[in-house]
């Protein structure tokens, strides 16, 4: 090889890596560099989603009779237990008393459905009382007229509990049997009112859930052409029970209980 090829060849790999060095500088730059951002504002998607409404009203067109249970005045007599039955019961009876405050079972079932009338109407319930006041003498079949003329949704039949046992306390719900020999047409909504009733009573008031009893020699539920539950709010023996339900907070738990078991019954 002359000097003039080496010489020749020593250029041509000079030139080479020059042009090596210069491909990795320029990678090295575009890796390195941030990536660019746009100032143009994105444009807003289209609308995809449907507008939402407020979920239904569970109590708009539904009518609830409540019957605050017992009275100052009781009819006199007795009457069948059910449609042409001939097993007669007292037309009515005195109730309980609250061991401790002293407070009557009529006029404490008063008080409630007083205060669940406008929390039901609020949801939009129509809402009827087989009694207004204290002094109404009614029979229970007479109560369970009411709510067969008005074509009830729901009839609630509301009671507090009395027993000789002070210990005893808890909620519980009374319907009739699916073998009930006046009403049996009506069971499964019953039992279902019944369910729905109690459970969210307890969960909103946090007392003890005594379950549901199942009985047909209930007058007022015997005659009843609707879906009826009778519910015993707590009881009145039980001293610390007594002076519970007796206080305002207590019972706006109760009321609030009641009205939130209805809208769970007809949302199901």
């Amino acid at each position: 090889m002359t000097k003039s090829h080496a010489h020749f060849l020593i250029a041509l790999m000079a030139i080479a890596a020059a042009v090596a060095l210069a491909a990795v500088g320029l990678d090295w730059h575009q890796s390195a560099a941030p990536k660019r951002t746009s100032t143009a504002k994105p444009r807003k998607p289209a609308q995809t989603t449907p507008k939402t409404t407020p979920a239904s009203n569970p109590g708009a067109g539904k009518t609830i009779v409540l019957d605050p249970g017992h009275s100052a005045v009781m009819p006199a007599g007795t009457e069948p237990i059910g449609p042409g039955s001939k097993t007669m019961k007292a037309k009515d009876a005195s109730g309980t008393r609250g061991t401790t405050t002293g407070v009557t079972e009529y006029a404490f079932m008063m008080t409630l459905a007083r205060k669940l009338v406008p929390v039901l109407e609020s949801r939009g319930y129509k809402v009827i009382l087989t009694r207004k006041n204290n002094q109404t003498a009614i029979s229970c079949a007479a109560r369970a007229q009411v709510a067969n003329n008005a074509k009830a949704d729901a009839f609630v039949r509301l009671h507090a509990n009395g027993v000789d046992n002070a210990a005893a306390k808890g909620a519980l719900a009374i319907c009739i049997t699916p073998r009930n020999p006046y009403t049996a047409g009506t069971y499964q909504k019953s039992r279902l009112l019944s369910e729905k009733l109690l459970n969210t009573y307890c969960q909103v008031t946090g007392t003890e859930n005594n379950g549901i009893t199942e009985e047909d020699n209930m007058t007022g539920n015997n005659w009843a052409k609707v879906p009826t539950t009778l519910i015993e709010v707590g009881y009145m023996t039980n001293p610390e029970e007594d002076r519970l339900m007796q206080t305002d907070a207590y019972q706006i738990k109760i009321v609030n209980g009641i009205a939130g078991g209805l809208d769970a019954y007809f949302k199901n």
